[in-house]
């Protein structure tokens, strides 16, 4: 499982205007509103929020992932925002979050869970990865740029 297979156009939101995290959590769970049922809406974002009260998810330079586990569903899903402004996510180096990529998968798969989070950690330590980030004009460019960065980064070394 690749991050740009889990992306969708529909679960990108581009210059998301928010004034805090858990209303940026809310909005990307919203857009899931499509292919999952409210009740389980709900219980995905309990699952995110939970785990977000436990330890912040921004892990510096920018960017968050808050992410969770739930029995709800039964594959994994995700969603990208890029924030108008950055907010405060009591992120560890302190500085305010603009990049958020939210991750929700089942726990019978915990594996594929642990693997997406260390796909998408080693994306983002990538400076120009994240500057593109922060200017690509529409959703489907941003899928296509996550594609093209984890074919480079992932792929190399198996030439």
């Amino acid at each position: 499982m690749t991050i740009y297979q889990l992306l969708s156009p529909k679960n990108i939101l581009l210059e998301l205007e928010v004034d805090y995290k858990f209303d940026a959590i809310n909005a990307l769970v919203d857009t899931f509103v499509d292919v999952i049922e409210n009740e389980l809406l709900e219980e995905i974002r309990e699952a995110i929020i939970s785990r977000e009260k436990i330890i912040s998810t921004g892990i510096g330079q920018g960017l968050a992932i808050p992410h969770g586990k739930t029995d709800a569903i039964t594959q994994n899903y995700a969603a990208f925002a890029r924030l108008k402004e950055p907010i405060e996510f009591n992120s560890i180096d302190s500085k305010p979050v603009q990049l958020i990529f939210l991750m929700v998968s089942p726990y019978s798969d915990q594996k594929s869970h642990i693997r997406l989070l260390s796909r998408v950690s080693t994306l983002m330590n990538y400076d120009d990865f994240r500057s593109n980030l922060l200017i690509v004009p529409n959703q489907e460019d941003l899928v296509e740029l996550f594609k093209q960065k984890e074919f480079c980064q992932f792929n190399q070394n198996k030439r």
